[in-house]
Formats: C-alpha cells, structure tokens, sequence
C-alpha cells in the first residue's frame, strides 16, 4: 500500500511480494526448522537497513554468543560493521546487566525493561529477539498465552519493528508451541524441501502480513553474490 513507511528485508524479489517490505513497528514471527538460515536472514536486514536506510537495529541472542553471531555474518559478506549502528547483544551481556535474573525466570520482565531502556537511550528502530523458543526454556510459563499476548503487545507499543525469531521441530506444521503467529502482525516460515533423492531445497514462504498484498506461495530461498534472493521453486 503506497504512503506506509516499510522496513526492507533485503531478500530481492521477496519485498515486492509484500508491497515493498514490512510496515513500521509490526511484529513479525520468523519461523523455520534448524539450520534453515533464520538468524542470517535477520542479521542481513538489520546490517542493509542500517547500510542503507540509516535506520539501527538490535539483534538480542539469547542462545548464541555475539561472536558467533559476528562470524555468521561474515559467512554471509556481511563486515565491516558499524557497532553505533548495529547492536549485537548475547545472553552473557544480558545476565550481566539483570543480575539475580537466572532466580527470577521472567525473561519476558527481563526483555521489557531492557528494550525499554536501550530503544530509549539508542533510538533503535528494528529489533531481532533470538530467539522464543529460548526464552521459553529459560522463563517460568505459568500462562504462557497470556504472558505472550502481553509480551506482544508491549513490543507494538515501542513503536519499533520486531522481528521474533521461532524454532520449528522439523515436519511440524505449527509456527511455535503456543501458536504465536495469532499474535503477530505478520509470519514468515523458512524450511526446507526434498527435491531429489539426496537433494533439499530451503523455502521461505510469507504465511501472512497485515496491511499488505502478499503472494503466499513458497519461494527457493538463494544465496548468491553476496546477496539473498527468491526464485520458484524446483519442482520435485
């Protein structure tokens, strides 16, 4: 829809099957099994929206290290980057900051006072939390559809875009365990496909985006040159 600020994913061929990107200050849920590139994906639209947008992104880890997450990007040709305008914030960093947080098991009060203060102080405009099915592990879910509805409904109220990463078990056809993508303002699923004997084939499909024209088909996620790019598929 012309006039809405969007948020690029930097996927060529993949935002103009969502009128251009995802509108400012949504949530989206970033699904997809193990390994099927979705911290890459997200790392790759923080660093070219700040390359090229200007805008700054923060990137929470909850299971992986900062450098880890540094040497996947450079896996993908993503360097050089400016740390004023890319925050990479692991777990580590986190407990440092909430002393005493492994005896409170809020991870979600945890996330909210921290995300508050550093969208505050930093202007951030586009945040990854990777990823749920992390924080579910580490928080005490004693009613976890309405701690996440809450969850959700503070990150819209920040103004910011969020990008919610998700972990799938594999053939599963649900986007996480508490059908999170009913709270998001938009999905995404990433998996992968056979399409030979001994041949896979990653997928990314747009399940939903509010406020937008999409195409819901599955698309042939590539890599190539430096750069994500959608395809059709390959047949089986």
């Amino acid at each position: 829809m012309n006039g809405i600020p969007r948020i690029k994913t930097y996927i060529s061929g993949f935002d103009e099957k969502m009128d251009g990107g995802i509108e400012e200050g949504h949530v989206i849920l970033l699904s997809g099994t193990p390994g099927s590139m979705k911290s890459s994906i997200a790392l790759n639209m923080l660093y070219n929206n700040y390359k090229h947008e200007g805008k700054k992104g923060l990137y929470i880890s909850i299971e992986e290290s900062k450098d880890s997450l540094v040497a996947t990007m450079k896996n993908v040709g993503l360097e050089d980057v400016d740390e004023n305008m890319l925050y990479i914030v692991d777990i580590g960093r986190l407990r440092l900051d909430n002393y005493g947080a492994e005896d409170a098991k809020d991870w979600f009060k945890i996330l909210r006072e921290y995300l508050s203060r550093r969208i505050e102080e930093d202007k951030i405009d586009i945040v990854v939390i990777d990823s749920l099915t992390a924080i579910y592990s580490l928080t005490d879910l004693i009613n976890p559809r309405q701690q996440l509805f809450h969850f959700f409904g503070f990150l819209k109220g920040l103004n910011v875009t969020s990008i919610l990463i998700s972990e799938m078990a594999s053939n599963d056809e649900t986007y996480g365990p508490f059908r999170e993508d009913f709270l998001a303002d938009g999905s995404i699923l990433l998996k992968f496909q056979d399409v030979g004997e001994v041949e896979l084939q990653l997928r990314i499909r747009l399940v939903k985006m509010r406020h937008s024209n999409i195409y819901h088909g599955w698309q042939a996620l590539l890599y190539r040159n430096g750069k994500f790019m959608v395809t059709a598929p390959i047949s089986e």
